[in-house]
């Protein structure tokens, strides 16, 4: 743990926040700034792996460039004094909804709805770069009061999900851990998926926290490997809990069906699915912001 340690010469670090297979993140405060901040700190046994901690580095600029308010805000990356890349972000108080859902249970479906309207926005907004996220699951949700009262959805771990798939490789190619959240072509074929596959995941995810259950039932590893392959799974949570509307059930039976090209093709027409059956009466932006990207005219139109 580096609790107590001075890092690059300006960062106190404090408590420790998380662990991942690739890196740990902790409280820290930036000494010139005076800004309380979080610090991602690539393990100590990668600092050799000078293409891992590129890698990180990129990602980190990549997320800093997304300018997208469900995205972490990332101020600056570099190298430590033992050779281990850091990211610099900013400090969130809340909790992932994979804590959320394990304390609470299954969660109220228009809170479900909403954040994963949220993230589908920022799924948008990633996909449009020509970026696939890889990792969607509960724990990568951050949930944070908003001044209003509402959920502050932030997406965490952009493009960290391709380097832990890689760590995770065997050399016969398969992948290793619990993969819950994966769908199948990203289990036969990492290098294959698209945006579709952040779909998928985002299905299992709201399962997940509408039911308090998973898709999968298993009694082995090897048994849930094969589930995932061969799409053997639960996919409408309205059978877990029959109370559940029956439009929100079939939108997650979409986004959870084995073959991509019966899922919604983006993430923009899974959230304009979400959006249309649980708010009907919102005012739709229409065709200036589909054209425009505004919801008015814009001048002299």
């Amino acid at each position: 743990r580096r609790t107590g340690e001075t890092v690059a010469g300006k960062y106190h670090v404090g408590a420790l926040l998380g662990v991942g297979g690739m890196a740990a993140v902790y409280s820290a405060r930036h000494s010139v700034l005076q800004r309380e901040i979080a610090l991602k700190i690539l393990h100590k046994r990668y600092a050799t792996d000078r293409e891992l901690g590129a890698r990180i580095v990129r990602e980190a600029r990549e997320t800093a460039a997304m300018g997208h308010p469900a995205f972490v805000d990332v101020h600056d990356a570099g190298v430590t004094e033992d050779g281990c890349a850091y990211i610099e972000m900013e400090s969130l108080d809340g909790r992932d909804l994979h804590s959320i859902r394990k304390s609470d249970g299954a969660l109220d479906p228009q809170r479900v709805v909403t954040i994963a309207v949220a993230v589908l926005d920022a799924l948008e907004a990633m996909h449009a770069r020509g970026v696939v996220h890889r990792d969607i699951k509960s724990s990568n949700i951050y949930i944070s009061p908003g001044a209003d009262g509402r959920d502050k959805v932030k997406l965490l771990d952009l493009g960290f999900a391709k380097v832990e798939d890689e760590l995770k490789l065997t050399a016969k190619n398969q992948l290793l851990g619990t993969p819950f959240y994966i769908s199948p072509e990203q289990y036969v074929d990492p290098t294959s998926v698209d945006a579709r596959s952040d779909l998928f995941s985002l299905g299992v995810v709201m399962f997940e926290v509408l039911t308090a259950k998973w898709p999968y039932s298993y009694v082995s590893k090897k048994e849930l490997l094969s589930k995932v392959v061969k799409g053997d799974l639960e996919r409408h949570p309205a059978r877990q809990k029959p109370e559940l509307p029956a439009w929100l059930d079939l939108i997650v039976a979409r986004a959870l069906a084995h073959s991509r090209d019966q899922r919604y093709a983006s993430a923009s027409e899974m959230k304009d699915a979400l959006e249309r059956a649980a708010f009907p009466d919102a005012p739709k932006p229409g065709l200036f912001r589909r054209l425009f990207g505004r919801t008015k005219p814009p001048p002299n139109a």
